[in-house]
């Protein structure tokens, strides 16, 4: 019995399974450097300060380091859970702020490439999180390979971070892009990190949400911004979240925000969950591949 199959049988063991409830929501940027995995773990925990059920996967195969921004002690990662040593449940880690983690495998380059039965593998992974989670958020890998874009398309909704740097705007632009043609009906939030003051946020904000509007029919919610704050890389040189060290300072205050804005304080029915495992197994399966660089059809 593969690792998938044990999975599902976990499952069915415990009655028959809850109707899939999740919802999952992608975290992405276009260039590497710009918050992104700070920011997938800030809002993950002001869902779960608002009573959400969150579990945050580190998606970037390869480069994971949300154990670090958390301080975790971590034994198994996703690299165990694929090779079938360990069991999901042995890899998913409680987390401070209560929500639960599952921590990827920095340093190991084939995870950027899954064979086919460590996909089924993850596959069945993620089939139990999205009966079991209320939210599920993934910190993808930034730029537009191919597994970065088939976790975002996969989520139905997508929050892309860029800075007020021109190269992150412009990589954050190219991302939108290559999402939106891919699939005009995603849900694309963005949001401005380490903005300089509101008036400059806002600005890029306005700049981006009408350039895709007019020139590929995408409507872009505005996510919010995060001010540029020292206690932010002070916390991370302390291997702890801003927005449990410095609950008050500026940058969690607007993490707040944007989870507000998200509806992360509201309770959803339902979810993208089931959609979310279609358009895995639909990728995985080659019906539907996404290549590297390219727009996918």
């Amino acid at each position: 019995m593969d690792q998938a199959s044990k999975l599902r049988q976990m499952v069915r063991q415990d009655g028959a399974p809850p109707a899939r409830r999740a919802r999952v929501i992608a975290v992405t940027s276009g260039k590497g450097g710009v918050g992104k995995s700070n920011l997938s773990v800030s809002l993950s925990l002001a869902a779960a300060s608002m009573g959400r059920d969150v579990v945050l996967i580190d998606c970037d195969l390869g480069l994971a380091n949300v154990d670090v921004l958390l301080d975790l002690q971590v034994r198994h990662n996703l690299s165990h859970l694929l090779t079938g040593e360990v069991s999901l449940n042995d890899v998913l880690v409680p987390a401070p702020g209560g929500l639960r983690v599952l921590p990827g495998a920095a340093g190991v380059s084939q995870m950027a490439d899954l064979t086919d039965p460590e996909q089924r593998v993850l596959l069945g992974a993620l089939e139990q999180l999205v009966t079991t989670t209320e939210l599920i958020v993934l910190d993808t890998g930034a730029g537009i390979s191919r597994r970065v874009v088939e976790f975002c398309l996969a989520s139905g909704e997508v929050v892309v971070v860029t800075t007020p740097e021109p190269t992150a705007i412009a990589d954050a632009y190219a991302m939108i892009k290559v999402l939106g043609q891919a699939d005009p009906g995603l849900k694309v939030w963005l949001v401005v990190n380490m903005a300089n003051h509101r008036g400059e946020a806002e600005q890029i904000l306005e700049r981006i949400t009408l350039l895709t509007r007019r020139f590929m029919g995408l409507e872009v919610e505005r996510g919010g911004y995060v001010l540029s704050d020292p206690r932010v890389p002070h916390a991370v040189r302390r291997r702890l979240p801003f927005s449990l060290a410095y609950p008050s300072c500026s940058a969690s205050v607007c993490v707040g925000e944007i989870a507000r804005n998200l509806g992360f304080a509201r309770t959803r029915d339902g979810g993208g969950g089931e959609s979310f495992l279609r358009r895995m197994r639909s990728f995985w399966s080659g019906s539907d591949r996404v290549h590297a660089g390219t727009p996918p059809r």
